[in-house]
């Protein structure tokens, strides 16, 4: 692997910077969907205030929790060390 900067070697190494980026690139994922989102649906707050009154229950709760479950494994894989991984 080439390295891009004199940073790339000591990033790659850094357990909590690949953990800081590995949050920052799922953070823009939702982020930049979430924008798309509002501007689709309009911009008359009727969609803000239809998403903070709605409430998971079911099939959607449980797909909401699975994805829960997968972040925080993601996150957890990621503090450790490359041999210790499954």
């Amino acid at each position: 692997m080439i390295d891009l900067t004199p940073n790339d070697a000591a990033i790659r190494n850094d357990r909590a910077a690949q953990l800081a980026l590995m949050l920052a690139r799922e953070l823009w994922v939702v982020k930049d969907r979430l924008m798309v989102l509002e501007a689709v649906l309009g911009k008359d707050g009727q969609l803000r205030d239809a998403v903070d009154r709605h409430v998971m229950e079911g099939v959607d709760k449980s797909a909401l929790d699975a994805e829960r479950a997968r972040f925080i494994a993601e996150i957890m894989a990621s503090l450790q060390a490359p041999g210790d991984r499954p």
